[in-house]
């Protein structure tokens, strides 16, 4: 007796032609070239490119020729391919699309819920740091700090994130991923910052947990609120169009770099 195979809803979609399959390809080393250009590069040689992508200098050429139609690369007179006007409108396009207060506030909520304690969003003005969103903890003793609220730069982790990634693009060498501070705007609080970046690394503001000096004292709870915190300002950096590189340059070790100070 004949056995009739089943076909599953797998087995009746319609499988890619080979030219979809080719389309999808090209369009995939289009983009590994497009992101094979890094910051500070002006322009590259077709051997640069080829060696940072892994792609044959022929395929290169044609892959070039059809982004420089579209304004998506140029080519410089010494013969170095750039970035294309296209890159910079898109952008331009992306980053009014996002929507500041809604892509925090989930990152300030779930901050909140994990560590119980209160979790705000600061932007610098001026020589002072503005409390732009907060979400409280849920627990009783904790920092009352209303929304609106002008604080000092020079005393707080999210005072010193705003003051050492102040210069949009040029991030100093070494600055730490994580700020926190144990008593030092008041000798009852402590709080953990990092920053959050936008598009080309324009910093945004920086993103803070801030409870009791003494529930902070703990070491490994410490740490935990630093990993958390450090989470969601990557996520947020990516959401809003910054390279969140910059929290893990260097390898495992330097994505934890702490700035710890404890009055």
């Amino acid at each position: 007796m004949a056995v009739k195979s089943l076909s599953t809803p797998h087995d009746l979609a319609p499988r890619p032609s080979t030219a979809e399959v080719a389309g999808i390809a090209a369009v995939d080393r289009a983009l590994r070239v497009l992101q094979a250009f890094g910051e500070g590069d002006r322009g590259l040689t077709l051997g640069e490119l080829s060696r940072r992508t892994g792609l044959y200098k022929s395929a290169l050429s044609r892959i070039m020729a059809t982004l420089i139609q579209h304004r998506f690369a140029l080519r410089h007179e010494d013969g170095r391919y750039g970035l294309g006007p296209a890159l910079h409108r898109l952008g331009g396009l992306y980053e009014r699309s996002v929507d500041l207060n809604g892509a925090l506030s989930p990152a300030l909520q779930a901050l909140a819920q994990e560590t119980g304690e209160s979790a705000s969003f600061y932007i610098r003005q001026g020589d002072r740091r503005l409390c732009l969103m907060r979400v409280d903890g849920r627990r009783q003793v904790r920092d009352h700090i209303p929304i609106g609220s002008l604080l000092p730069l020079d005393r707080g982790a999210a005072g010193r994130v705003l003051t050492a990634f102040a210069t949009d693009g040029d991030h100093p060498p070494g600055s730490a991923a994580v700020a926190t501070t144990i008593g030092e705007r008041d000798p009852e609080l402590a709080a953990v910052a990092a920053p959050v970046f936008g598009a080309a690394q324009r910093l945004i503001g920086a993103l803070c947990v801030a409870g009791t000096a003494t529930r902070f004292s703990e070491a490994e709870r410490l740490s935990s609120i630093e990993d958390l915190v450090l989470r969601e300002a990557t996520r947020l950096t990516l959401v809003l169009g910054g390279d969140a590189t910059v929290f893990s340059r260097g390898g495992a070790n330097s994505a934890k770099r702490r700035d710890r100070r404890q009055a």
